[in-house]
């Protein structure tokens, strides 16, 4: 009886095993630490400076941990799920305010068609996600940290993505948000008009050591409403357009990237804030990026370079025009198949054309990267 029993614990064991064989558990930890400098001057030759050196976590790989799945329904068609929670190595804390599946949460069902998800994604020019495609246009795939100064979409809530097959080398992705950001619970009801609302659609292009990407971006800004719930009106009347285009070609001994990017009604640009204190209010412009990435000795050299030329129309009341200047290198060396190490360098710079104020920040950091 005992035996029996036994048997029977084992099979049980075996059997559980076998209906989660096509469920996945893996992720990543990157902590290491950072000398961060930043530099604000005048137009009167005024200046103040701030250094800091601490222990910074995701520098070089997001910290994650997630689960993904597939069942074969039969006939080329395939139900997936992905839930991806996002943390700070540094502290325990969650990430992407306080989400347990903050990067992405989403159930996809593929097949002939191409493939229909619902969830929680990443923008095109997000640099999150599946749907990212600025990994085919820029070097650092979203910019080295500190170091970008570009517009970019984020992770959006109440998402429906439509993605091709992939035909002749071409892949075109849909996105549709009915409401950004679920937390925010001063802005409109989702599915409603006064919720903030996104969209976007690009094409991708993979032949050989030759890709591309070309995307457009939409934001419709919602309205905000008080604790009374009276509105309080849209955070921008007009829509939040971004387009980008570029690509990248793999020479064997240099991987070379270009983008550019032009958009207009914009509400935060990356890297300004320090500038300006946060204070953005309807940014339009264009931007540049070239970069590289090149196998040096064991590992990889990664570098950037970006410029940007945008005017904000919503600063105390008057157009300000200003210019952003950046630069970049990351050291990436393998010890095994799953660990690795890096350093790292870059300099930013945001300089007023009217006032002649600047902001720079330079940046020195190292770390070690796990994955699982």
């Amino acid at each position: 009886m005992k035996k029996s029993l036994t048997a029977l614990a084992v099979l049980g064991v075996f059997a559980g095993s076998a209906m989660a064989a096509d469920v996945t558990l893996y992720g990543a930890l990157d902590t290491g630490f950072e000398y961060f400098h930043k530099k604000s001057t005048g137009f009167l030759g005024d200046s103040v400076s701030n250094d800091t050196f601490d222990m910074q976590t995701g520098w070089d790989t997001g910290n994650r941990w997630g689960l993904k799945g597939a069942e074969d329904l039969g006939n080329g068609y395939k139900v997936s799920f992905k839930l991806e929670s996002g943390f700070n190595g540094d502290t325990g804390t969650m990430g992407q305010d306080g989400r347990l599946f903050g990067r992405e949460a989403g159930l996809t069902l593929s097949g002939p068609f191409g493939s229909v998800a619902f969830g929680r994604f990443g923008g095109i020019a997000s640099s999150c996600g599946t749907y990212d495609m600025l990994g085919y246009v820029e070097s650092f795939d979203g910019g080295d940290n500190n170091v970008w100064g570009f517009a970019s979409s984020d992770r959006y809530d109440n998402m429906v993505v439509y993605q091709t097959p992939r035909f002749a080398g071409l892949q075109a992705t849909v996105q549709y948000s009915f409401k950004t950001n679920s937390k925010d619970s001063v802005t409109g009801a989702e599915g409603t008009s006064d919720a903030q609302r996104y969209a976007s659609i690009g094409l991708s292009g993979e032949y050989g050591p030759a890709q591309f990407a070309v995307g457009y971006e939409l934001t419709k800004y919602g309205v905000k409403f008080d604790s009374n719930g009276d509105p309080l009106g849209r955070e921008l009347d007009k829509d939040g357009q971004l387009v980008f285009l570029g690509g990248n070609y793999d020479f064997e001994v240099v991987q070379l990237f270009v983008e550019g990017q032009y958009f207009k009604h914009q509400t935060a640009i990356a890297g300004f804030g320090d500038a300006f204190e946060g204070v953005i209010g309807d940014v339009k412009g264009y931007g540049l990026h070239l970069g590289a990435a090149a196998p040096l000795g064991a590992g990889t050299l990664t570098a950037g370079l970006y410029y940007t030329d945008a005017t904000d129309e919503q600063i105390e009341n008057k157009d300000v025009d200003f210019k952003y200047y950046g630069a970049s290198a990351r050291y990436n060396y393998p010890l095994s198949e799953r660990t690795g190490v890096y350093a790292g360098a870059g300099y930013g710079q945001v300089k007023n054309d009217d006032s002649g104020d600047k902001t720079k920040v330079t940046q020195v950091y190292c770390g070690l990267v796990h994955t699982f």
